[in-house]
């Protein structure tokens, strides 16, 4: 009588657990320091405790058909890095996010963050957004997750049954 409780109980917690981990890690994780519409830039400043930093753009529905943009990253006038981000990279499940590059602050200082439109006649309706301490997600919560909701599922099945 106690089995079928107890298997659906983590049945719910594999769900719930990679539900809530996936709206901590995206959604609710991290807080925004800089933003810009591209064209155009952003200056900041950031220090190694904000660590880690997470790049991401956030492409419009103009964009769909385009080239792009391209996001550079410069500390103190030295650059960082660059990279091009294609409209095929969104994720589409709840946004239209691309996240660029996530990173360690290595050094205290202004940064500036640019976008730049890959199509010069007509721009994109695009945005980038800096978030620092963006936690990580790790793939072995998931993993987790998943083996306690099939599991604990297939379980419930056989026993019930």
């Amino acid at each position: 009588m106690l089995a079928p409780v107890v298997l659906f109980a983590v049945t719910l917690s594999g769900f719930l657990l990679a539900v809530g981990y996936f709206a901590y890690t995206n959604i609710f994780g991290g807080r925004l320091v800089a933003k810009c519409r591209v064209p155009g830039e952003a200056v900041f400043d950031l220090d190694p405790g904000m660590s880690p930093v997470e790049v991401s753009a956030y492409l419009g529905p103009g964009v769909r058909n385009r080239d792009g943009l391209r996001v550079e990253l410069e500390h103190e006038g030295t650059p960082l890095w660059s990279r091009d981000v294609l409209p095929g990279e969104s994720r589409g499940l709840l946004d239209d996010a691309v996240s660029v590059r996530r990173f360690r602050v290595e050094a205290s200082g202004r940064y500036r963050l640019r976008g730049i439109s890959g199509d010069r006649t007509s721009p994109a309706v695009a945005a980038i957004h800096v978030y620092v301490r963006r936690p990580q997600p790790h793939p072995s919560v998931y993993v987790l997750s998943g083996l306690m909701l099939a599991g604990g599922f297939v379980s419930l099945l056989i026993v019930l049954g």
